[in-house]
């Protein structure tokens, strides 16, 4: 579906609206799901649509009929009476001042976690790559990996958390792992594109750059994007511990184990979610090489 249909409010065909205060209230609706007021710039950046300017989308906002809809606050606006709206940012307030807390931790885990086998890149994702973080939130970490050496990484990794973290997933939260030879992203949606949108790396800017360009799909969704950074810090070095960690399990010897591993998980996503139907499961927990 295109991004421009997939959000249509009720209130539109009560209403005649500009285009551009449709596309406005589209974003608005979507992120009011998770009560998240915006600021003028970031409506920019997730609008369907390019022929506009942060200040034109203030001026829309506070115009008829859009303005009895949609309220300000200081420089956020947000969804009037909407489920308590009021307070909504008081609560986006509190949830940035912990994100800036929770960013520290990332990056404090994120150098550790670069220093793991097979470990090629390390992003933020999930609520704190928006930039808050609820007091029931964790820090998801997505990590990119060496081809053919995923499940590797992945079981050192837990192996890890479990061990020296009490399996807490707090502070350490590994949320999701491809490989650097693929970095296409199959499901093509609007959630999918915002996940990819807000990603923050941690290490190796090139490789981010790279999974955002191959997945320029997004801008049908989010067309005032960037593509990239713009940075290039060449390609990093990567630590003596991970390049000794490593030395075992190069050759077929480490192919052969990591699609044993690969298998291993399988099984037990099978057994341990054997109620949901199958199609329901693959999906939740893809577990594949391409």
């Amino acid at each position: 579906m295109h991004p421009r249909s997939e959000f249509l409010p009720a209130a539109s065909k009560a209403r005649t609206f500009s285009r551009l205060q449709e596309d406005i209230l589209r974003v608005f609706v979507y992120f009011d799901i998770f009560k998240y007021p915006l600021k003028a710039e970031e409506v920019y950046m997730f609008l369907p649509s390019n022929s506009t300017s942060p200040a034109e989308i203030a001026r829309a906002c506070t115009a008829q009929p859009l303005d009895r809809i949609v309220h300000q606050k200081g420089d956020h606006y947000f969804v009037a009476d909407s489920r308590g709206s009021s307070n909504f940012l008081s609560l986006r307030l509190e949830n940035e001042r912990r994100a800036r807390t929770y960013l520290l931790i990332a990056r404090i885990f994120g150098r550790l976690i670069r220093t793991f086998p097979f470990v090629r890149a390390v992003f933020i994702s999930g609520e704190l790559s928006k930039g808050v973080s609820t007091r029931q939130g964790d820090i998801d970490f997505f990590i990119i990996t060496a081809a053919n050496r995923l499940w590797i990484a992945r079981v050192v990794l837990t192996a890890f958390k479990k061990t020296f973290l009490l399996n807490s997933k707090k502070f350490f939260c590994l949320n999701h792992f491809i490989t650097e030879d693929y970095l296409d992203v199959t499901d093509r949606n609007l959630y999918s594109a915002l996940e990819i949108a807000t990603l923050k790396p941690l290490y190796n800017i090139r490789l981010y750059d790279a999974y955002r360009d191959r997945n320029s799909w997004i801008k049908d969704y989010f067309p005032n994007l960037r593509s990239s950074t713009g940075r290039d810090n060449g390609i990093p070095s990567r630590p003596i511990v991970q390049r000794l960690l490593e030395a075992p399990f190069k050759g077929n010897f480490g192919d052969r184990l990591d699609l044993k591993i690969m298998e291993l998980w399988k099984k037990i996503w099978i057994r341990r979610y054997s109620t949901l139907p199958k199609e329901k499961r693959e999906a939740l927990f893809r577990c594949e090489r391409f």
